[in-house]
């Protein structure tokens, strides 16, 4: 009996000794590969770094400083000034296409979205709007409201409509989404579509109802209701 164990230990460790021998042939035959990949990887890791160190944030910070006196000039109502800078200073279109990669170039083509919408230059406004990345829930919400309220502003009604409501859904605020709800109920009434507006203004009265809007839906619940009879 102590026979048989012995030879089979003996097995296990000839196999054992076996797959060692397999397992150092292969990593002699894939040494130098292996080491190429984490040389490489050790490389990108470098140039990653470097690249966020010496360059990305050295460029974030100027086109930070570049967007203090656009964003003064937007506050001014200066639109004019933050749009195209005053000489010392670059507009809101430069800083874009210069800074475009940076969280403040980002920013910068809310901001020239926005000039545009309120010196009614519509289309360029939803181009811009819709190049921004929000970095929140709320900023998709504000941005999806006023590229809504661009379309509306061309009677692309649908297109309102639907971005009206991407900004209600896009973050569930009180401040927000019974304002954007309520401008999709309008223009849903605009477009004689009385029962879609009656939900919609539904919701705002269920779900928001200590809010300006939701004080107020009673009235456009049963203007809609009178006017879906009259149909």
């Amino acid at each position: 009996m102590a026979k048989q164990k012995l030879s089979s230990a003996e097995g296990n460790l000839g196999a054992i000794e076996h797959s060692l021998t397999n397992v150092e042939i292969l990593i002699e035959k894939y040494q130098k590969p292996l080491i190429y990949v984490v040389v490489g990887l050790i490389l990108v890791a470098g140039v990653f770094f470097a690249y966020r160190s010496w360059y990305k944030a050295p460029l974030e910070e100027e086109a930070q400083a570049q967007m203090f006196a656009a964003v003064q000039y937007f506050e001014q109502d200066s639109l004019m000034l933050a749009l195209n800078g005053d000489g010392s200073n670059l507009g809101l279109l430069d800083i874009e296409d210069r800074y475009g990669s940076t969280q403040a170039g980002n920013l910068a083509r809310y901001y020239v979205g926005l000039v545009y919408l309120h010196t009614g230059l519509y289309d360029e406004a939803i181009t811009y709007l819709k190049r921004y990345s929000p970095g929140d829930k709320l900023g998709k919400a504000l941005v999806n409201g006023n590229v809504g309220d661009a379309y509306s502003e061309l009677q692309d009604y649908d297109n309102a409509i639907s971005y009206y409501k991407k900004a209600a859904d896009s973050e569930r605020s009180r401040l927000t989404t019974p304002r954007f709800l309520m401008k999709a109920g309008l223009l849903l009434e605009a477009q004689g579509k009385y029962a879609e507006a009656k939900t919609v203004y539904e919701r705002v009265k269920k779900d928001f109802p200590e809010t300006s809007e939701g004080y107020e839906a009673d009235k456009y619940i049963t203007r809609a209701q009178l006017l879906q009879q009259q149909q």
